[in-house]
């Protein structure tokens, strides 16, 4: 199975993939960390990549579709997409990749919030700055300061302020949303109501793979 998750920033992708991917045996690949290990490993693409990252502007989409596209090949199992494709022309892209493996996309789980409340999670949201693994700020409690995966310690996003959110929903917006239409055509997206709890949405999720795979 291989699936894409879209969503606007906050919109829950992450906790989806993690409750996801054990469950269904499936391999969690995001293009921001094939990009982060690339970088760190100085391949070839990594260091073509630092130098749009040095520079404050997004890798460009051949670097990207590239690693991405080695990435599927070397995993034999199904996969769950976060992060990608951002645009059509990736998503056309990507969909030239798995034809070349005899591959194809079975669903695109689209996570519908909010706004208001996306702004509400981002604005609550810390990182590890060692794993990069995601808290809120209410769920720690009064006695945690440090990573429960790793131990180091958190930091805030700049851009996970109000203003800088709305910038990006607005550039979500703009070249993301339209693959929801994209993907209708193909008559595999499945929209989901993000407000609900991560609990709910992961099981409604499961319900309709199931299903699906009745069909």
């Amino acid at each position: 199975m291989h699936l894409v998750l879209l969503g606007a920033p906050g919109a829950g992708k992450g906790t989806q993939v993690e409750r996801l991917k054990g469950k269904l045996g499936l391999v969690h690949i995001a293009a921001g960390d094939l990009l982060r290990k690339a970088v760190k490993e100085r391949t070839l693409l990594g260091q073509k990549a630092e130098n749009f990252i040095k520079q404050g502007i997004l890798v460009s989409d051949d670097i990207v579709l590239e690693l991405l596209e080695d990435k599927i090949r070397e995993e034999k199992k199904g996969f769950i997409l976060d992060g990608f494709p951002r645009n059509l022309f990736q998503a056309k892209k990507l969909d030239e990749i798995l034809d070349g493996q005899n591959r194809r996309l079975d669903l695109v789980i689209n996570l519908e919030v909010k706004e208001s409340t996306i702004i509400e999670r981002l604005s609550r949201r810390l990182v590890c700055s060692s794993c990069g693994r995601i808290y809120n700020k209410e769920n720690l409690g009064d006695f945690s300061s440090t990573c429960r995966v790793c131990g180091a310690s958190f930091f805030q996003r700049d851009d996970d302020n109000p203003e800088a959110i709305r910038e990006r929903i607005k550039t979500y917006l703009k070249h993301t949303h339209p693959l929801i239409n994209y993907y209708r055509k193909k008559k595999i997206l499945y929209n989901i109501e993000g407000e609900q709890s991560p609990e709910e949405i992961t099981q409604k999720i499961l319900n309709f793979l199931g299903r699906k795979e009745k069909i």
